[in-house]
C-alpha cells in the first residue's frame, strides 16, 4: 500500500463497497466514530480554542477602522 496507484485502487474499491452496502457502511462509520470519539472531541475543542484566539486578534484591528 505504499505507492499511489495501490492507494487509489483501494480507495476506489472501498467507495464501491460502501455504495453497495449502505447499512453496513453506516454501522462501520458509527463504530469508528465512537471508537475515536475522544480524539475527535479533543481536536474539535482545540480547533474551537484556536478559532476563538484568532477571532480575538481580529477585534482590536477592526475597532479603530470603524
Amino acid at each position: 500500500m505504499q505507492d499511489e496507484a495501490t492507494r487509489r485502487k483501494w480507495r476506489e474499491y472501498k467507495s464501491k463497497w460502501r455504495a453497495e452496502n449502505p447499512e453496513r457502511n453506516r454501522e462501520l462509520d458509527s463504530r469508528a466514530y465512537h471508537r475515536n470519539r475522544e480524539t475527535i472531541n479533543r481536536k474539535r475543542k482545540e480547533v474551537r480554542k484556536l478559532f476563538t484566539e484568532w477571532r480575538q486578534t481580529l477585534k482590536p484591528v477592526e475597532t479603530p477602522a470603524q
